[in-house]
């Protein structure tokens, strides 16, 4: 996925300020939007921040990955103290505070290690990502010492054994909001660079946004007694899939944004179709529902989106590949007349007045001869020389053809057709 396009590589410490400011200002909003998605304690279905210290981590020198991490891990030891006065939960001690904080390090550093370790991305023209099948193992594998941690500290502090369900829940919710977060956090990082001009009308973008808020919506306004909450938020793919094939990046991460948070809110307290499942015992289920939801549909819209839009930039580099083509080729032909016409012009006023010379020359030779073996040799020279011009003629009438510059098609065509019964004999029969 491309977004930019100057590399971090080559803009030094101000870039690196940059990144900085982004961090500093969007992971207090990231981390508290996570914090507060969930009702319960547990593992949150989405984790925001995660997203942009991954981003913080690819984008940055690992020289200033310290200066990240301290920075992140600051912020939670601040700020868990008021989450928890906020969500009305009781206060966890320093070193359970202290171990979430370092979980969530190393959530968002062991992917950006293994990324870059795979060189899933690229930094010499612009930043790429790179789209490969090794980013399921660079993300899954390396947000996993990060799930260790956490739901260890997690079980900790819930007096319960560690489950490998606990792990799945903290990786997944992890991945996915990497997935889902990342590209809007590398678009408004490095501003969003649209390979191609999309086709969708302002009247489409008002029906999607239109679509969007009355799913979400009757999502939490009308009961749905009937309805599975696990397979009802699909409903969001038609949206989704609208914006991925007709829309900008930039929108369309717009989209996934909104609609992975409505859900996300909704389920963690139980709104809507939700209604009763934000509860411990039913938590990690509806976790797992949404995780599978954000894979499906709004990281397959990413993925679509990014597809599309690079099949549609390909096509109209083609179609103005061949627009200069077609551009050389009159600008050629219009080159090639004037060229002809000067070469013909020069052979009849050079070559041409050469070997008339010589005929008359020859002609009068002849005239003025009575030796047999002479006069022979006169004969074949002055008849070298008609062939000669004969075949000049020839050359200029084709470099040339004299009179068809205004001729209509009917004189044009009559020309071409006494020059083939002429010069081979042709029978030629036509009709306009």
């Amino acid at each position: 996925m491309t977004w930019t396009d100057f590399p971090p590589e080559r803009t030094g410490k101000r870039f690196d300020r940059r990144v900085i400011w982004y961090l500093a200002l969007g992971y207090p909003v990231l981390f508290a939007l996570g914090y507060l998605s969930k009702s319960v304690a547990g593992s949150s279905a989405i984790w925001p921040s995660h997203a942009l210290t991954f981003a913080a981590y690819l984008l940055l020198p690992m020289r200033r990955w310290i200066l990240v991490a301290l920075a992140a891990m600051a912020w939670d030891l601040l700020s868990q103290p008021i989450m928890y006065w906020v969500t009305i939960r009781s206060v966890a001690s320093l070193p359970l505070t202290c171990g979430f904080a370092l979980a969530n390090v190393l959530t968002s550093m062991g992917p950006a290690v293994l990324a870059r370790a795979m060189r899933l991305f690229r930094g010499q023209e612009r930043f790429q990502l790179v789209i490969s099948p090794l980013w399921i193992v660079a993300l899954f594998a390396g947000s996993l010492p990060g799930a260790l941690l956490g739901s260890a500290t997690g079980a900790l502090a819930a007096g319960i054994p560690l489950l490998p369900g606990h792990v799945g829940l903290w990786v997944f919710a992890s991945v996915l909001t990497i997935v889902t977060f990342g590209p809007m956090v590398f678009g408004l990082i490095l501003g969003f660079a649209e390979p191609t001009p999309t086709p969708a009308r302002s009247w489409e973008g008002w029906a999607v946004s239109f679509l969007i808020f009355a799913l979400l919506i009757s999502f939490a306004v009308v009961p749905w007694p009937a309805v599975d909450p696990f397979l009802q938020p699909m409903l969001f793919c038609v949206p989704l899939a609208w914006l991925a094939l007709r829309f900008s990046r930039r929108t369309t991460n717009i989209g996934v944004v909104i609609v992975a948070t409505g859900i996300v809110w909704f389920a963690g307290y139980g709104v809507g179709i939700y209604r009763g499942l934000a509860n411990v015992a039913g938590w990690p289920h509806v976790v797992i529902a949404i995780d599978v939801f954000l894979l499906i549909g709004c990281g397959g819209a990413l993925l679509v989106n990014l597809m599309t839009l690079k099949q549609r930039a390909l096509l109209d580099e083609l179609a103005r590949e061949h627009q200069a083509l077609r551009s050389y080729a009159r600008a050629l032909a219009v080159a090639e007349e004037p060229s002809r016409r000067k070469t013909a012009a020069d052979l009849h006023d050079g070559i041409g007045q050469v070997l008339a010379g010589q005929s008359m020359t020859l002609a009068a030779m002849r005239a003025h001869t009575s030796h047999s073996q002479l006069t022979v040799l006169l004969d074949e020279a002055a008849e070298a020389s008609r062939e000669a011009q004969e075949g000049l003629r020839v050359m200029i009438q084709d470099l040339s053809p004299p009179g068809l510059d205004h001729a209509s098609l009917d004189e044009t065509l009559r020309w071409v057709a006494n020059l083939f019964r002429t010069r081979f004999e042709f029978s030629v029969v036509w009709r306009l």
